[in-house]
């Protein structure tokens, strides 16, 4: 009983301390909040903005829109270039490839020498080719053709008056990287050969006079390599370069196929197949006129053939005949 007492007593005192403690916890967490809110209370309110101050922030808000809409025009680099500038700077090397069908193949070929020689631009190659007399292949020509490239547009979109353009297709290579880094690379190997030539004036060592002087050999012909190569990137840039090819056709021809009704196709057919006849009988005739001889010869040779072998039939006949008219004759037996 005494220890169950004892136990009872230690329980409680575990409990009412419990207690105590959970109570002051609760009063310090009472004592913040009401501090906080207090405090917030007593903060002084930022003052709310004036018409006039919201009116010049739309106004400088609508100016930075107005700059922002017009970033096109007032654009500046960081050398102080627009974009005009920048565009007129590029480096572009322009080619264009161009298929053309023509029916009169002989104004065609002329139509594009003048068209040629009126933009002021100049035939790289230039290859016609014709047919021969018994052939029925259609006529070409092939062009690589040089045109000022502010002319470039303008070449292409007037090949129509050539011919029907099958085909039309242009490419651009920009090359203004390479550009500009090659005149950097020759402004630096300028700025080195100054510098190797005000210490060869100082030199006097004759070795370091030599090598100075194959240094000097080697940046000179850097540079001239390099000025080579933009000058070639000049000429490309200033004259494009167009691949023409021009194909001869005939009435035949469908550049544009059209569905047909099916009394149209029979008379086309049929019109084809006269076409196909006419044409096949003109070849025979241009053919036996070219093997008129050899025919002849060939006619003779036969002739001979079956003349020879006419002469010989007639002698086996009358050998078979004779043959026949000495055999005995069997005797009947009446007159045995």
């Amino acid at each position: 009983m005494y220890r169950f007492g004892l136990k009872s007593r230690t329980w409680a005192r575990k409990t009412l301390l419990s207690t105590v403690l959970i109570l002051l916890l609760s009063l310090l967490v009472a004592s913040c909040g009401s501090s906080n809110k207090a405090s917030s209370a007593s903060a002084p309110m930022a003052p709310a903005p004036s018409a006039a101050a919201r009116g010049e922030a739309d106004a400088v808000y609508e100016a930075a829109e107005e700059g922002l809409g017009n970033t096109s025009q007032e654009y500046k680099g960081l050398d102080g270039s627009s974009i005009d500038d920048i565009q007129v700077s590029r480096k572009l090397i322009m080619s264009g490839n161009v298929s053309i069908e023509t029916l009169e193949f002989d104004a065609s070929v002329e139509a594009m020498d003048r068209l040629v020689e009126d933009y002021k631009g100049f035939a790289e190659t230039r290859t016609v080719l014709g047919k021969s007399r018994n052939s029925r292949a259609l006529r070409s020509a092939t062009y690589v053709i040089r045109i000022p490239a502010e002319s470039f547009e303008t070449v292409l979109k007037s090949m129509s008056s050539i011919g029907t353009v099958l085909e039309s297709t242009s490419e651009g290579t920009d090359i203004t990287d390479k550009y500009y880094d090659s005149e950097t690379r020759i402004k630096a190997l300028k700025v080195q050969e100054q510098t190797l030539l005000d210490i060869l004036a100082k030199a006097s060592k004759l070795e370091d006079v030599i090598t100075l002087e194959t240094r000097l050999a080697e940046i000179r012909y850097e540079i001239e390599s390099i000025e080579n190569t933009l000058n070639n990137y000049d000429r490309l840039v200033a004259y494009s370069r167009i691949h023409i090819y021009i194909q001869e056709a005939d009435d035949m021809t469908e550049t544009k196929p059209v569905e047909k009704q099916l009394n149209e196709r029979i008379s086309g057919a049929f019109a084809r197949s006269v076409r196909e006849f006419r044409i096949g009988l003109e070849d025979f005739l241009v053919w036996f006129v070219e093997s008129w001889i050899s025919l002849l010869f060939l006619a003779a040779i036969v002739v001979a053939a079956v003349l020879v072998l006419k002469k010989k039939r007639p002698g086996k006949r009358f050998s078979q005949k004779l043959s026949v008219e000495e055999a005995p004759k069997d005797i009947p037996e009446d007159k045995k």
